[in-house]
């Protein structure tokens, strides 16, 4: 959340008039008719996302078992918005943009039969904090982007009993907020001057994590997260262009 925070404030500074003030030596006038990309904008998303998790218990951590690796690929559906600023340079433009969000991602594997194991990880809330720049093509913009991303993150393991329920002393439950990295890519298109629609692919990846259960047995999980989500901005005080000014 910090990481958002942040991300909000230097949209803040950059939005600014006294920034913008300082902007006035360096641009001027684009051609009539060019669509202005140039300022703040906010939206919303909603698209498809698939997790892919990988989770590792050492010798004995799934109850007497060797070394157990489970694989869980999930898939579901993300909804959330964004904020950001855009500075157009002529046939240039970049910015910040944050993302922020739910992913309704969850997968669970239940072996019933020996080894008895459970494994499960749920995706909950993200946010990615990035810098963005690409080409301008009139009413088109084709961009990349890369930064932070956050996400709540479940990773759940253990050994079943008999019965079927878990054994609590050979349970890891780990549940907190990852930190890792963003990047993708993606294309926008002025519908007016004030707003446009968005195609997106994003890529998040969280690296490892370890947690352990009552027994002192260790665990690794490894999460990452695929995006593809289609987004409408809204962008505050449509008007004439900026662009460069060489002379």
């Amino acid at each position: 959340m910090k990481v958002l925070l942040l991300a909000t404030a230097a949209l803040a500074v950059l939005a600014s008039p006294a920034f913008a003030a300082d902007m006035q030596p360096w641009v001027g006038k684009a051609p009539p008719g060019v669509h202005n990309w140039s300022g703040l904008y906010l939206g919303a998303h909603c698209g498809g996302a698939w997790g892919s998790t990988k989770t590792t218990g050492d010798v004995g951590a799934f109850d007497d078992s060797p070394r157990e690796v489970y694989n869980l690929g999930s898939g579901g559906w993300t909804c959330g918005g964004q904020l950001g600023f855009n500075m157009q340079m002529g046939g240039w433009f970049w910015g910040t943009e944050a993302d922020f969000g739910y992913l309704g991602l969850k997968k669970s594997i239940v072996q019933r039969a020996s080894p008895k194991n459970f494994v499960e990880v749920k995706f909950g809330a993200y946010g990615v904090a990035a810098a963005r720049a690409g080409v301008v093509l009139d009413r088109a913009l084709i961009y990349g982007k890369a930064g932070v991303a956050f996400a709540n993150i479940k990773n759940t393991g253990g050994d079943l009993e008999n019965n079927g329920t878990i054994d609590t002393s050979d349970l890891t439950d780990l549940d907190k907020t990852h930190i890792g990295w963003a990047a993708g890519s993606g294309i926008e298109y002025g519908l007016s001057s004030s707003w446009s629609v968005k195609l997106e692919y994003l890529y998040m990846g969280f690296g490892k994590n370890s947690s352990s259960n009552l027994d002192h047995d260790q665990f690794t999980h490894s999460n990452s997260v695929q995006v593809i989500k289609a987004g409408l901005n809204w962008r505050f005080g449509g008007g004439p262009a900026l662009a460069m000014a060489y002379e």
